[in-house]
């Protein structure tokens, strides 16, 4: 079957959608084998650099040689945006000629990508909501239970920037968000869709080896090096060692956490990608 998809897909710019532990790399790096092309990550923290086992990075022996584009791509104090996102992708095409498989899980990132984006104001900083994560979300959901829903109340950053639109614009940021056709002659996408067992059992594995790998070692020195306020230790994996250090929890606790987190963060995906139009999807 992933042979006829790729033969398929060979003509366009590959989009491989799907929750975390799904299998994504592994089909971008049969297509890139077959087709001598470059993989764009859109993933919104592996793009830090030095947060490697808790996003999950390939390691250079899993990329096979395979040219990968935005990963390890900025400084771990440095906020990643769509419109970043946006601009990197252009750029990284418009200077390649070979052809690209675009793979990750950041539905935002690849909604714009495929459906329009448009870039909108935001207030002076001493204006922006501010608040606990827990005050700030339940501000969201008031206003916007259905993104409130789809959003981790620990995204900190992500609730304040959709408040802030919520007081320039008055009306809820779900509305904000401008969509285009989509264009099918420039895109192919598939999408992986997997049963929620498989793919819990997926990530709780996925989590150990994580583990063994060392995640606690690499989070202690990283919050050594770098402030934990910086956006790349917003992700999941990292946020709860964090707070393991910190003493909130045991080693046990963290581990089953992050194993929870990581979850619930894989539903809230599919929801996004659920909306997605003009998708394939495969079972996993």
């Amino acid at each position: 079957m992933y042979a006829l998809i790729l033969f398929i897909m060979m003509q366009k710019t590959r989009v491989i959608i799907g929750p975390t532990a799904s299998g994504k790399s592994a089909i971008s790096l049969e297509y890139a084998r077959k087709h001598s092309a470059d993989i764009i990550s859109a993933d919104a923290f592996q793009v830090y650099q030095e947060f490697n086992i808790g996003t999950g990075k390939l390691s250079p022996d899993e990329m096979q040689g395979i040219p990968h584009h935005l990963i390890d791509h900025i400084h771990p104090e440095t906020a990643y945006s769509v419109q970043m996102f946006l601009d990197d992708v252009a750029r990284i095409q418009s200077s390649h000629e070979p052809p690209f498989i675009i793979c990750g899980g950041s539905a935002m990132y690849l909604k714009a990508l495929l459906y329009g984006y448009t870039p909108l104001k935001r207030l002076p900083p001493n204006e922006r909501p501010s608040g606990s994560p827990k005050s700030l979300w339940e501000r969201l959901h008031q206003i916007d239970p259905d993104l409130a829903n789809k959003t981790p109340y620990q995204n900190k950053v992500r609730v304040q920037r959709y408040l802030e639109l919520y007081m320039i614009y008055n009306q809820p940021p779900s509305e904000l968000f401008s969509s285009q056709p989509f264009d099918q002659s420039t895109y192919q996408v598939i999408g992986l869709s997997i049963e929620k067992e498989v793919l819990k059992e997926r990530i709780n594995e996925r989590v150990n080896t994580m583990i063994k790998k060392g995640l606690v070692d690499e989070v202690n020195y990283l919050m050594k090096k770098y402030d934990i306020n910086f956006p790349a230790f917003h992700a999941i994996g990292y946020k709860e060692i964090v707070q393991y250090f910190q003493n909130k929890f045991d080693k046990d606790t963290m581990i089953d956490t992050i194993k929870k987190h990581t979850f619930q963060y894989a539903k809230r995906q599919m929801t996004w990608f659920r909306t997605f139009d003009h998708v394939e999807w495969l079972s996993q």
